[in-house]
Order: structure tokens, then sequence, then C-alpha cells
């Protein structure tokens, strides 16, 4: 029985590593986060005071290119962070399953896998709920991508507002617990 699991394991993953080959190789690179192209509204101020810093996450050059093909790419700028973000996962968690399949683990290890695989659960679905919380406040997508002390939150928008970024500040700090001054707010057209 033990064997079976361990081949569906198996067959599963690597089944989902092709797939996001695929995927890699039809829709290429995609720019990180950490290099916005423009900041906009400097100075302006949330509920707490703090300084809120809004960012455009520039596409490409929109020269040729049809309004649909524009969409089509933001919206695959989306899945995929938010496949990167869902494969990692899969991959923390795997080593996680490792250990606890270990029958050489002590307690100590075990426990520890165990914890660590709630905790990811437990802040996958803290981040998928904000995530949809945000697309009900008017934006067409978002994703939410949790650090170890950090939260970065990027929505789908022409423009971000500051009355929209420290609600979005907001939302964070409710479903996360996170101080405001640990919450980064971007948009993509």
């Amino acid at each position: 029985m033990t064997m079976n699991k361990q081949t569906v394991w198996l067959v599963t993953m690597l089944t989902l590593m092709v797939v996001l080959s695929a995927y890699y190789i039809v829709t290429g690179p995609v720019e990180p986060v950490g290099q916005p192209a423009a900041k906009l509204n400097e100075g302006a101020k949330d509920e707490a005071g703090v300084k809120v810093d809004i960012k455009n996450i520039d596409t490409a050059s929109q020269g040729a290119k049809t309004q649909e093909m524009l969409d089509k790419a933001n919206d695959d700028y989306f899945v995929a962070y938010q496949l990167q973000r869902n494969t990692l996962r899969q991959k923390m968690t795997e080593d996680y399953m490792k250990v606890l399949t270990n029958p050489d683990a002590s307690k100590e290890q075990l426990e520890e896998a165990r914890n660590k695989i709630d905790e990811l659960m437990k802040v996958d679905k803290q981040e998928t709920v904000l995530e949809e919380l945000i697309r009900q406040e008017g934006f067409k997508d978002a994703v939410v991508i949790t650090g170890d002390s950090h939260v970065d939150v990027i929505v789908q928008s022409d423009k971000l507002t500051s009355s929209q970024a420290v609600k979005l500040i907001s939302l964070v700090k409710q479903h996360l617990s996170v101080a405001p001054l640990d919450v980064s707010v971007a948009y993509k057209p």
C-alpha cells in the first residue's frame, strides 16, 4: 500500500513538472515584482499616518499590440505568479512529506514537518481568501505574496488611488495580521 501511494505521488509530481515546463516554454519568463517602472502618489498616508507608496508595474511596449493581446498578457502575468507561488509551496510540502514518510525520522522532526505543512496550508488559504476579497473590491485580478515578515499585493488596474491602496493595506492587515509598513501595494494595467 505504501509503495502505491508513493508511486501515485511521484507520477503526480512528474505530471505537474511537465505541465509547468510546457507553460513556461509557452509564456516565457515573468518579470519579478521587485522591478516597478514608476512610483505614483508619493507622500499619501493611510489612517495610521504611514506613507503609502503606490507602484505601477509597467507592461511591455504597447506599440502595435492589440488590446486583446494586452489583456491576455496581463491575465497571464497574474496566473503565472499564482502558479509560481503554488509550485513553490508544493515543493516545500513535498520536502516535508519526505520527512513524514521517513521511518528514521525522530518525533521532533515529524512534529516540525506536520507544523510546517499546516502553516503552509494556512498561509495558502489566507492568500486565496485575500485575493478573492480584493477582486470583490472591484479589481479584475490580484496576487498576494506572503514572505517571512512582508506581504506584497499586486492588483490588475489601470491606476491605483491612495484610498484604494489604504483599503488594500487595511485588508491585508486585518486578514494576515501584519503591520502596515510590512505591506507593499503595486498595480499592473
